[in-house]
C-alpha cells in the first residue's frame, strides 16, 4: 500500500509518496492551485498527477493528501480535483486541503501561529477545538503583501518610476536586465502576460542586490518585513494572546534572510523558520487516516 502527499503551490508542486515503513519517492513537478476555473489549472492538475503516476505503481496507492493553494470551499471544485486525482490513482481516497492548513499541521504540534511568505502571505492558527483563524491571504490582486509577488511588483514599480525620470540606479538596471526590457511597453507586456509567479521570481533580485548593500532594495525587503508582521499582529488580536509561537515558511521567508532577520528582531525567540518537508507530511497525513 502506498500513501501519496503533494504540497501544491502557485511557484511548484511538491509530492512524496510513503509506504508503511516510510517514504519511497517523492519528486516536484509544475505549479498547481486550485482555481478550477481556470482550464490551464485543470491540465496542470492532469499533468502533475499523470508525472506522478508515471513515477509509482499508481493503482497500489490508496490515500492522497493534497494541500493546494487556492482551493476552494465549493464541493464541485473539489469534486473535480478528486475526480482528476482518482483518473491516475483508480483506488485513492482523496483529501484535501488549503496549503496553509497542510503547512501548520507539518510544523505545529499545538496552538501557535504559522506565517507563510511565498508568492502570497496568510497567517494562519489553529485553536484547541480544531476552529481554524486566518488573515492575510487575499489573492495578489487584494493582499499578499510582503510576499514574493509583493517584492517583485514594488521593485517593478520603482524600474518603471525611474524610467519615467530618465534616471537609473542598481535596482532599476538590475529588474531591467533581468527581464531584458528597456521601456514602459515592454515591462507591461511582461507584467500582464506573466503568471504571478515571474513576477514573485524577481523578489531574488532585489534580495541579491540587498546583500551587496543596496538601500532601495533593502527598504522594499524591511517593508515586506513590516507587512509581515502586520499579519501577525492581527491574528494575535484575534487569538487575544501574544505568546503563541509563531512558525514562518514559504520561499520568501526561507530565501530572504533579511525579512526573517527584520521579523527576528521584532518577535525575538517566539518565532522560528519552518524547516519540515511539507510534501513529506502530507504522505504522512495520508498515511495515517483512518
Amino acid at each position: 500500500m502506498l500513501y501519496l502527499g503533494i504540497d501544491g503551490g502557485a511557484t511548484a508542486a511538491k509530492w512524496s509518496i510513503q509506504d508503511a515503513d516510510g517514504v519511497v519517492a517523492s519528486g516536484k513537478s509544475l505549479a498547481l492551485d486550485g482555481h478550477m476555473y481556470r482550464s490551464e489549472s485543470q491540465e496542470r492538475m492532469h499533468t502533475v498527477f499523470a508525472e506522478i503516476a508515471g513515477a509509482v505503481e499508481a493503482d497500489k496507492v490508496l490515500r492522497i493528501y493534497a494541500g493546494l493553494t487556492g482551493l476552494a470551499e465549493d464541493p464541485s471544485d473539489r469534486a473535480l480535483i478528486a475526480s482528476i486525482a482518482q483518473k491516475y490513482f483508480p483506488n485513492a481516497r482523496v483529501t484535501l486541503a488549503l496549503d496553509i492548513e497542510l503547512a501548520y499541521r507539518a510544523h505545529c504540534e499545538s496552538e501557535g501561529i504559522l506565517l507563510y511568505a511565498g508568492t502570497g502571505s496568510t497567517a494562519i492558527s489553529m485553536r484547541g477545538d480544531g476552529t481554524w483563524s486566518r488573515v492575510g491571504g487575499w489573492g495578489y490582486l487584494l493582499g499578499d503583501e510582503g510576499a514574493g509577488y509583493w517584492i517583485g511588483r514594488e521593485a517593478i514599480r520603482h524600474t518603471v518610476l525611474n524610467l519615467e525620470l530618465h534616471k537609473t540606479d542598481p535596482l532599476s538596471t538590475g529588474i531591467s536586465q533581468s527581464l531584458n526590457v528597456s521601456s514602459w511597453g515592454e515591462i507591461r507586456t511582461f507584467v500582464y502576460g506573466k503568471e504571478r509567479s515571474h513576477i514573485a521570481a524577481l523578489s531574488h533580485v532585489v534580495n541579491e542586490l540587498a546583500s551587496q548593500g543596496d538601500s532601495t532594495a533593502e527598504l522594499i525587503l524591511t517593508n515586506a518585513a513590516d507587512q509581515l508582521s502586520e499579519l501577525i499582529s492581527r491574528m494575535d488580536r484575534i487569538l487575544g494572546d501574544t505568546s503563541h509561537p509563531i512558525v514562518i515558511t514559504g520561499g520568501v521567508a526561507q530565501k530572504i534572510p533579511l525579512i526573517f532577520q527584520s521579523l527576528k528582531g521584532i518577535y525575538g525567540d517566539r518565532i522560528s523558520m519552518g524547516k519540515k518537508d511539507i510534501a513529506e507530511a502530507a504522505s504522512r497525513l495520508a498515511r495515517d487516516l483512518p
